[in-house]
């Protein structure tokens, strides 16, 4: 979402915590093209017919990315394990069409050197979840979220079988005329892995089917309720930020085997609270139970949270972290654990205390996230990493509990520092035989006070012969800076480069296979970033709005 309501609703002030820093050795992490994910017109004006859920014909802006990598079946393009990749966005593309983003699926089965192709067999495909507001498809007539303006926050997810699930929120911004009486819903679309269907064309009423995959459907896992899009204000509730996993262990090593995940944060009104829910599919996300809340109890929690982060240990205990803001203004990373597939869960504990303000010098939000990950090859390690503002500086840590969640041992900083000082923001983790990943927004390269030079960084521990708490050398993953400083949202007046971005990743046998995803401002053309936060210039269609996404392959050494 473009709006995160906690941000309006506290403020966090700074605590100090003994903090490890880094010691870092040469990175062998070998960075593949970064390839654009986003199938846009190259900054010219492909027209308003073309503009489609499978083309950017007016090369509109997308961000909040999230990827995920099918480790287990083979790609029906090139016969390998790990090529098939999903991924999805914030995507503005139909923005001409009916004024809002909606929930796309770029999906590539040559291992994410290919994103778009046409109908039939391509090695790569773009769509959209069915139901927007000009779908005329019987798929989406009959979706449960036509009659919202719009939908984002995804979240992608491959199941054991290798279907595919999408989930994300759907919402009115306002209150039109004849427009239903809900605000926004969590949602989960399905689509059955099917090898030898074909992909089909989208229009602008339709969305185009993916090739080797089936439509099946899509169900509301949580529901906001009138008030959001009144005139004066939010007054009610709304479902935001959902994350999803599913648990890929065998039924003889988890219980809970083929178990789907989905945790959101519910914003009750300007003044109340903000707690985690969480929700169980034990059908491939067919069904759920109701959301139940579980931020609350005990000496840690707080009655306001966001960001709640999903990961399932190799024995099916299901871990969730969150920022959560307490009553005297401190903000902390929560986390909280479930031993019997989410059925009880403990009472909260506190990570650690941060300062979660908005970066200085930066004009895009920067809001906090908890990122959780568990240890491939142990149940009982976990890893939770956030960035935190330290001394008017924001860096990337890391903690590690070796006894499930019980206790956390001291923040470790993950990225090295230039000076004078640059902010990094916007991490992201997993964990793949044991190694675990990292990446992040950078801007290290500015050469200006004005934050001007944004990248992607990489790094890792237990890995390239390095141990935790030592990560390697960064990565620079980007191979050319952006600005992401251009004021593309709301008129022309703010910059907005989205709130997180993900990565994914698995062991071939050899080497750790990393995706990483984010979005990128780097083709907007030179002249045409928008530094004023005056209204205008007017949106145009050859690039001053040009966000894309962009993802990069990374092979990673044990």
């Amino acid at each position: 979402m473009t709006n995160r309501l906690s941000l309006a609703l506290v403020s966090a002030l700074f605590a100090c915590a003994l903090v490890f820093s880094p010691s870092v050795l040469g990175s062998h992490a070998v960075v593949g093209p970064n390839v654009k994910v986003t199938d846009d017109n190259l900054n010219v004006d492909g027209g308003l017919g073309n503009v489609t859920p499978s083309k950017d014909a007016q090369n509109r802006q997308s961000n909040e990315t999230t990827v995920s990598i099918n480790d287990r079946q083979p790609s029906p393009v090139s016969g390998r394990v790990g090529d098939i990749v999903a991924e999805a966005a914030n995507d503005y593309r139909m923005v001409p069409h009916f004024g809002d983003t909606w929930m796309p699926i770029y999906l590539s089965l040559d291992g994410g050197a290919t994103w778009a192709g046409a109908p039939g067999f391509p090695n790569g495909f773009q769509t959209m979840v069915p139901g927007f507001p000009t779908d005329t498809s019987a798929a989406g007539q009959a979706s449960p979220l036509l009659g919202l303006d719009g939908a984002g926050d995804p979240v992608i997810r491959f199941d054991r079988q290798g279907n595919l699930l999408v989930g994300g929120i759907a919402f009115n911004r306002n209150r039109d005329p004849g427009e239903r009486p809900l605000d926004t819903v969590g949602f989960v679309a399905r689509y059955r892995y099917t090898p030898g269907t074909p992909a089909t064309a989208s229009t602008t009423t339709t969305p185009g089917n993916l090739p080797h995959f089936t439509y099946a459907g899509t169900t509301i896992v949580d529901r906001g309720a009138v008030g959001f899009a009144v005139p004066s204000g939010f007054a009610g509730n709304f479902t935001d930020k959902p994350w999803m996993e599913v648990d890929l262990n065998s039924p003889s090593a988890s219980p809970c085997s083929g178990n789907v995940y989905y945790a959101d944060t519910n914003f009750h009104g300007q003044q109340g609270s903000s707690p985690v829910t969480f929700s169980r599919s034990t059908d491939e996300g067919v069904t759920w139970t109701p959301p139940h809340v579980i931020s609350t109890g005990g000496q840690g929690a707080a009655s306001h949270n966001q960001g709640a982060d999903i990961s399932v240990a190799p024995n099916g205990t299901v871990y969730v972290a969150f920022e959560s803001f307490s009553a005297q203004g401190v903000d902390s990373i929560n986390f909280v654990k479930s031993t019997d597939c989410g059925d009880h869960w403990s009472q909260p504990l506190v990570v650690n205390t941060i300062d979660s303000s908005q970066a200085p010098g930066v004009a895009f939000r920067t809001p906090t996230f908890a990122f959780l990950a568990t240890d491939t090859t142990s149940s009982n390690i976990v890893y939770v990493a956030y960035q935190n503002l330290v001394a008017g500086d924001y860096d990337i840590y890391a903690q590690r509990s070796t006894n499930g969640g019980g206790s956390f041992g001291p923040p470790v900083q993950v990225n090295t520092d230039v000076s004078p000082t640059r902010h990094q923001v916007f991490p992201t983790i997993e964990v793949s035989h044991g190694t675990l990943s990292v990446a992040w927004y950078d801007f290290r390269n500015s050469v200006t006070p004005n934050n001007e030079a944004l990248d992607v960084y990489y790094s890792c521990t237990n890995c390239n012969g390095v141990t935790w708490p030592t990560f390697d050398a960064p990565t620079r993953v980007t191979n050319v800076s952006h600005n992401p400083e251009c004021r593309m949202f709301g008129g022309g007046t703010a910059a907005f480069h989205g709130d997180y971005n993900e990565l994914d990743a698995f062991w071939n046998g050899t080497s750790n296979i990393v995706h990483v995803a984010w979005a990128d401002n780097r083709d907007v053309p030179p002249g045409q970033c928008d530094l004023s936060d005056d209204p205008g210039p007017p949106t145009n269609s050859i690039g001053n709005r040009n966000q894309n996404i962009y993802e990069a392959k990374l092979t990673v050494g044990p």
